[in-house]
């Protein structure tokens, strides 16, 4: 557990955000709010290793979704975005958008299943669409 925790607490160093070490030790989720970071985390066992998976949001710095297993490895997994590819052609845009939301909708109940339930606004705008309703 020490390099889990050495590996989080080195890349909010420059926040001087650590990983609470009474959760550290007991394995325990929970979520750390600093510096404008809304930092959401677990821990689990698959057939790798143990490991702790965060998920960090900052208005600044965007969302982060990460596994850190026991021996230090890291693993990027998916993160929300609110950003997503057009088109000119109306009917294209309009697929390109559904098929964001979908991604994006599969990202947030992943997020919710591991307990990651405090979501920022812009976490929440990347998920559920604002509808122009002029155009409906």
């Amino acid at each position: 557990m020490k390099l889990i925790a050495d590996s989080f607490n080195k890349r909010f160093s420059g926040w001087m955000i650590t990983l609470p070490e009474e959760d550290l030790n007991a394995q325990r989720s929970g979520h750390i709010n600093k510096e404008g970071w809304l930092i959401q985390y677990c821990f689990g066992k698959d057939e790798t290793d143990k490991y702790m998976d965060y998920y960090a949001t900052n208005k600044w710095y965007g969302d982060s979704h990460v596994r850190i297993y026991a021996d230090g490895t890291k693993k990027d997994l998916p993160a929300l975005c609110s950003m997503h590819k057009s088109s000119w052609y109306p009917e294209e845009a309009k697929q390109l958008e559904d098929e964001h939301f979908e991604l994006q909708s599969k990202i947030a109940e992943m997020l919710i299943d591991k307990g990651f339930d405090r979501f920022t606004i812009n976490m929440a705008l990347s998920v559920w669409p604002v509808k122009d309703s002029k155009k409906e």
